[in-house]
């Protein structure tokens, strides 16, 4: 068991009995003036309870088993946009997430904005067999000429793990490259950073500002079944507590990911034959 070196309201301090490391917790409450249950009820406004516990009550499992986008069960007939979908004009610019896979799922997510709106509107998602057939199917999506740049697992592009036909160590994102599928760019893969983000878009579900069209059904269900890792009781003991997702049927958000954290930026003009806002609103 841990010594217990100090204790008053709010804090504690105890050497760890393992590491010896001395730790101190230092709770909301040492500070007399966040006691009253109004400062609670003013710091917790918009917080749901299992995420109140982890950030505030020090409750380091709160979120175990936790959805991290429920957001999207609650306001899916306003995140998911079913047809008819609206045309876009030559001028209109999309780009695309990639997450390449062999036995998993390869996930290639074509994304567009308009009004400060971003939507993903298409989707592959299936292994790769073969280079060529995957070329084909990202080369069959009908917005691919205006692609702007494809956001991908950075590996692919920084990792030589593929030998060629002539006998050299070459990347995926080269022998990518020999069949057409040119515009990659390492994504950036800093999770807790994407999904504060995805948060941000979603925080007011009467006007959301990511959207999915419903001819993306992997993306949906992936965001829909995204669940909050854990982390052992050793692990617990030795380590920082990280939050971050499940590493299981996660590629597609890692797509989105790759494609959300390199910043993409539209014209302020209206760049669809319509103002999309106002068409998904009607």
């Amino acid at each position: 068991m841990p010594e217990l070196i100090h204790q008053s309201e709010g804090l504690k301090i105890v050497r760890n009995d393992i590491n010896k490391f001395i730790v101190a917790t230092l709770h909301y409450t040492a500070d007399p003036k966040k006691r009253t249950s109004a400062w609670k009820a003013e710091a917790s406004a918009g917080l749901a309870p299992a995420r109140w516990a982890k950030e505030y009550e020090i409750d380091y499992v709160a979120l175990y088993g936790q959805r991290v986008f429920p957001e999207i069960a609650q306001g899916r007939d306003r995140i998911v946009i079913a047809p008819p979908y609206p045309e876009f004009s030559a001028l209109q610019p999309f780009w695309a997430g990639f997450d390449f896979g062999q036995r998993n799922p390869s996930a290639f997510v074509v994304y567009t904005i308009s009004e400060g709106v971003t939507t993903a509107i298409w989707e592959h998602y299936a292994p790769c067999r073969n280079i060529n057939d995957l070329a084909a199917r990202i080369h069959s999506c009908p917005y691919y000429s205006q692609i702007k740049y494809i956001a991908c697992d950075p590996t692919i592009v920084n990792r030589k793990t593929q030998i060629n036909r002539y006998g050299t160590m070459v990347t995926i994102g080269e022998m990518l490259g020999e069949v057409g599928v040119k515009k990659l760019v390492p994504g950036v893969t800093d999770e807790a950073a994407w999904i504060e983000l995805m948060r941000q878009h979603w925080k007011n579900l009467d006007d959301p500002t990511f959207r999915i069209w419903a001819c993306c059904p992997n993306l949906i269900r992936e965001f829909e079944n995204a669940v909050f890792q854990e982390q052992s009781d050793r692990e617990m003991l030795t380590q920082t507590y990280t939050e971050g997702m499940e590493d299981v049927q996660n590629h597609a958000l890692d797509a989105t990911k790759y494609f959300m954290n390199s910043k993409p930026k539209a014209t302020a003009r209206v760049l669809g034959k319509q103002p999309m806002a106002r068409w998904w609103l009607k």
